[in-house]
């Protein structure tokens, strides 16, 4: 298996978490635009420090440091990303709703 099949599962899976979060948990949504914003900017400051972060689980000397770092640190991070883009996603497609042809 290579490594891009590897990190095509992971992704696959997070996008699938994040979906079922979405479906399971609909009120978790923030409907208004400035708290989605705030989640869209904490998305973007959570990726910016993902490899920091992993990079300190992998120096901390623990068994299996890389498996530890992609799925206690990246995994987690893709699926907040994921479904912070459900999110805009789902309030884009509410809000253009009364503008269809």
């Amino acid at each position: 298996m290579s490594v891009g099949v590897v990190i095509s599962c992971i992704a696959v899976g997070a996008a699938s978490i994040s979906l079922w979060v979405d479906i399971r948990f609909p009120k978790l949504m923030p409907w208004s635009l400035r708290r989605l914003l705030v989640h869209f900017i904490f998305a973007f400051l959570v990726l910016y420090a993902l490899a920091p972060m992993m990079s300190a689980v992998q120096g901390s000397g623990i068994p299996a440091a890389r498996l530890a770092s992609v799925f206690a640190v990246a995994f987690p991070v893709l699926v907040y990303e994921f479904l912070v883009g459900a999110w805009m996603l789902k309030l884009a497609q509410a809000s253009g709703a009364g503008f269809r042809a």
